[in-house]
């Protein structure tokens, strides 16, 4: 789950302890560098190799797989809150009236649980999504970014003065495959296949942040190299 934390870690001279989720915090506490938002993409990065919190029912696992990794917890919950849900519950316990037989399906319980978080999530992006096309339609923008991922045709930046991540293609689709680049997944790095020219995990880049309608009424915010 870690592997692609550790290997950039090397690749950038930190060492993590990866033995438990607190010798990991721990870890990352102490993994600082000449950038300021060294520490900060490090977490970010730590955050991603992790796999997503699902729900469960108590009574389907035992107490020591109740953990939560990430947040270094033995048990973990959240409510929402029961104003709503009070008056067919306190009916239920005194017999006036059945629960809905969902209540008795742990599994689809669980699973409608895990779709409304995924739900949840997936309207929170594209409320960003959306809210940072209107700021940008007006405004081309020449900033900083740091590389958080590599790919074969660029790799992925974060921008910490605006929050944003997205892609930086090196070549375009019709030039994909065609052997210019080349990743050093040891080194973390993507290079020319001449030696000319080379990006690595967590370098500052300069880009330029423009939104684009390659296709009507579909825009969409292009990050390209400076």
């Amino acid at each position: 789950m870690l592997e692609p934390l550790l290997r950039i870690a090397v690749s950038v001279g930190v060492h993590l302890d990866v033995t438990s989720s607190k010798a990991l915090a721990d870890s990352l506490d102490h993994a600082v560098g000449d950038d300021p938002y060294f520490n900060k993409l490090i977490r970010i990065l730590a955050t991603r190799c992790m796999s997503q919190a699902v729900y469960f029912c108590s009574g389907d696992l035992s107490p020591p797989e109740y953990h939560h990794y990430g947040l270094a917890a033995p048990l973990y919950t959240h409510f929402t809150s029961p104003i709503r849900r009070y008056a067919r519950l306190l009916a239920a316990s005194l017999g006036i009236s059945k629960l809905p037989s969902v209540f008795q399906d742990r599994l689809q319980l669980t699973s409608i649980a895990d779709r409304i978080k995924w739900n949840a999530q997936m309207a929170g992006r594209a409320s960003v999504e959306l809210h940072t096309l209107i700021y940008f339609r007006k405004r081309p923008t020449d900033t900083e970014a740091r590389i958080v991922k590599i790919r074969s045709n660029g790799f992925f930046v974060f921008v910490p003065k605006y929050g944003i991540e997205g892609p930086v293609y090196l070549t375009t689709r019709a030039e994909k495959g065609s052997g210019e680049w080349y990743v050093d997944e040891q080194e973390q790095k993507i290079k020319k296949m001449d030696g000319s020219l080379s990006y690595s995990i967590l370098q500052t880049v300069k880009i330029h942040m423009e939104v684009v309608e390659p296709q009507p009424n579909r825009p969409k915010l292009q990050l390209t190299l400076i």
